[in-house]
């Protein structure tokens, strides 16, 4: 079992581009989900107002599962849910599930706040962006006229927590 904090430091110490990595992306999920000790701060305007446990979040998930499909006692799924370890194949379809939210949830329009912690306070919201017509620089020292076509784009918001302040 990996630890969070210790696997995210080297992730950091070791970059070299700040590119995407779905391996990397795998690798923390498995042991934020496989790590008892990976606990998180949640704050709010007043202060830190509790803490988070990705691992024990999913072992209630399980234990609800195994007690709801099997029909067998909550203390037993418990001690089931307790023993598993999540693996490469379940990080990655987690991973997949929660984006696919994340695109989701956007679409409705509202924002969708992170959640307070520590030392941010991030939101994420979708806007449109209209087509618009953009001059830009071409080889043979002439410029070229584009049209960027209209798309949505996430657009993310971290004001300075009111906590830190």
């Amino acid at each position: 079992m990996e630890n969070v904090r210790i696997l995210t430091s080297q992730i950091k110490d070791g970059l070299v581009q700040k590119s995407a990595s779905k391996k990397d992306e795998i690798i923390v999920m498995k042991a934020m989900l496989n790590d008892p000790n990976y606990i998180v701060g949640i704050y709010d305007k007043s202060g830190k107002v509790g803490d988070y446990c990705p691992y024990a979040d999913c072992r209630k998930m399980f234990s609800s599962v195994i007690a709801s499909t099997t029909k067998i006692p909550a203390k037993e799924a418990d001690q089931l849910a307790e023993k598993y370890e999540i693996t490469k194949n379940d990080a990655t379809t987690m991973i997949n599930i929660s984006k696919e939210f994340v695109n989701t949830y956007l679409q409705t329009g509202r924002k969708m706040p992170l959640g307070g912690r520590k030392s941010t306070n991030t939101s994420l919201i979708l806007r449109h962006v209209d087509e618009k017509k953009k001059t830009i620089p071409s080889k043979n020292s002439s410029k070229i006229n584009v049209v960027i076509p209209a798309h949505d784009s996430v657009k993310a918001e971290s004001p300075c927590p009111i906590w830190l302040k």
